[in-house]
């Protein structure tokens, strides 16, 4: 029995890819992405992360099938809905992983073990760890981070700790959102789709959103004004600030977040925050923006 192109598509994710580009973050932030060789290395990298991912995804879809099946959502994916079989997408699996050890390996030892270190905790999170409250979320941070340092390494520069902690509680904060959501669009069947939700409530939840949104914004502002003698990027923290509130509005008012990546691709204000971020920090890392502040 073949399977359905669309369904093989489903289980790659492909939207969630999106969070893969953080592997060209040490190339970009250490201004040597016009250095043809370091951004195909890094490219190579996101390459490879989305093989790792797509396979984690399978590995995890493997897993939740029974728990999917009662979430209004997440039922229609191709596994829960019977239209892949177990088998069939053990078989998947099996490929992608053999496609993330082949880029691995062109990248090095280094990043062939990171992957597998990817690998290793996602398959902990799939059958444990994401039950547990709070170490749920600190999964997916460590996630990130593990982009994060496939990143440097290829593009041969150390990992910034400003950016290893601006990416921390980003990601903390994006995680306990997705619970967020997942709690006010579930209700009283929360607990049937994922078990964790359970021990969580909306006013602990809200708590540790606006925890982390007040990090990543103050770590990232002391970044812009620490990182460079002339302070010039600070010009890129607004962007950053209406960001974070931006995405707590959508989360506590209109009660998105529960797709980080769906945010991302569709939300239009998030999208031009990140665009106006962008043009500000490229200005001033490759063009020579400067203000001088003290």
């Amino acid at each position: 029995m073949s399977i359905p192109a669309h369904g093989i598509i489903a289980l790659l994710r492909p939207k969630q890819w999106t969070k893969n580009l953080v592997c060209l973050s040490g190339a970009f932030f250490a201004a040597r992405m016009d250095d043809p060789r370091i951004a195909g290395r890094g490219l190579l990298a996101v390459f490879a992360f989305c093989a790792t991912a797509s396979f984690v995804y399978v590995l995890n879809d493997i897993a939740d099938r029974e728990s999917d099946r009662n979430h209004p959502r997440k039922k229609n994916r191709p596994i829960a809905s019977g239209q892949i079989s177990v088998r069939q997408a053990l078989v998947l699996a099996a490929l992608l992983l053999v496609v993330a050890a082949a880029l691995g390996s062109l990248l090095g030892g280094t990043v062939l073990a990171l992957l597998a270190g990817y690998v290793v905790m996602n398959i902990a999170y799939s059958f444990s760890l994401k039950h547990v409250p709070l170490l749920d979320g600190m999964v997916v941070a460590m996630g990130f981070i593990l982009r994060i340092y496939v990143g440097t390494e290829v593009a041969g520069v150390p990992a910034s700790a400003w950016i290893l902690l601006c990416t921390l509680f980003l990601s903390l904060f994006l995680a306990f959102g997705k619970r967020r959501a997942e709690l006010n669009a579930l209700g009283a069947d929360a607990a049937a789709a994922r078990s964790v939700i359970k021990q969580y409530n909306v006013v602990m939840l809200d708590r540790l959103c606006n925890v982390c949104a007040t990090l990543v914004i103050a770590t990232y502002a002391l970044f812009t004004v620490l990182s460079r003698s002339d302070h010039s990027l600070i010009l890129t923290t607004p962007p950053v600030v209406f960001g974070i509130f931006r995405y707590l509005l959508l989360v506590e008012r209109e009660e998105v977040g529960e797709a980080p990546d769906i945010v991302l691709l569709t939300d239009r204000p998030i999208q031009l925050a990140i665009l106006v971020w962008f043009s500000l920090y490229v200005a001033v890392l490759y063009c020579g923006l400067k203000i001088h502040v003290q």
